[in-house]
């Protein structure tokens, strides 16, 4: 096992040549922003040219957080010098796209609250594993004023319909968790599988074991 990098917010564990981990691990609440985006591009730009890989599992470092929103903080001039991606869209929804096209089977497992760039990241991936007790998926933008830049408008209706996806975006606090009755129904078809806190498995892991997968481009 290898790590490509030992960058402070993201990190890359190889578990095996067909199986990578990716943890966030920007504490206190895993606030995405422009330093950030080369980190993940550095990431998702090796596992387009890994021949090997079949799986890839997003997750977090930090108790109670996935992934949350852009930097506020942050100087706008830092995200919008930063050049297009390859698709020739700018960076960020050019890494989701680019991981939504990728060759692997790509898993998020969200223990916490996975909102803004966090629910995007997880409706661009192929696979959404949650915590029954702690995960929060959330597009919150729009009751801000803001216009959620990860495409989940585009990603949202076709995973739960275009009412429910249009709920998402107006009322975010509508069925956002997966505590209570309301929410669970709002996300029953939007995760693969929710998982309690107690059947956890030993390194935080809220997935079955993996079956082999077949050759990366079959999946």
């Amino acid at each position: 096992m290898s790590d490509i990098s030992s960058t402070r917010q993201v990190r890359l564990l190889r578990r095996s040549p067909s199986y990578w981990r990716i943890t966030f691990d920007h504490p206190p609440l895993n606030i995405f922003g422009p330093e950030t985006i080369p980190q993940l591009n550095e990431v998702i730009t090796a596992l387009e040219a890994d021949d090997k890989l079949k799986v890839v599992v997003f997750d977090s470092a930090v108790d109670g957080f996935f992934l949350t929103h852009y930097d506020f903080l942050a100087k706008p001039e830092d995200t919008t010098n930063l050049p297009p991606g390859p698709t020739g869209l700018a960076q960020l929804p050019d890494m989701l796209v680019r991981l939504s096209r990728a060759p692997v089977v790509s898993i998020v497992s969200i223990r916490g609250r996975a909102t803004g760039v966090g629910s995007e990241l997880a409706l661009a991936s192929d696979m959404r594993f949650a915590s029954r007790e702690k995960a929060i998926l959330s597009q919150w933008e729009v009751g801000a004023g803001l216009v959620p830049g990860g495409g989940p408008m585009a990603r949202l209706p076709r995973l739960i319909g275009r009412g429910r996806a249009l709920e998402a975006a107006c009322f975010p606090s509508s069925g956002r968790t997966l505590t209570d009755d309301a929410g669970d129904a709002f996300v029953a078809v939007l995760t693969n599988g929710k998982v309690m806190e107690d059947k956890v498995g030993p390194h935080g892991d809220l997935l079955p074991e993996f079956p082999y997968l077949g050759p990366p481009h079959s999946a």
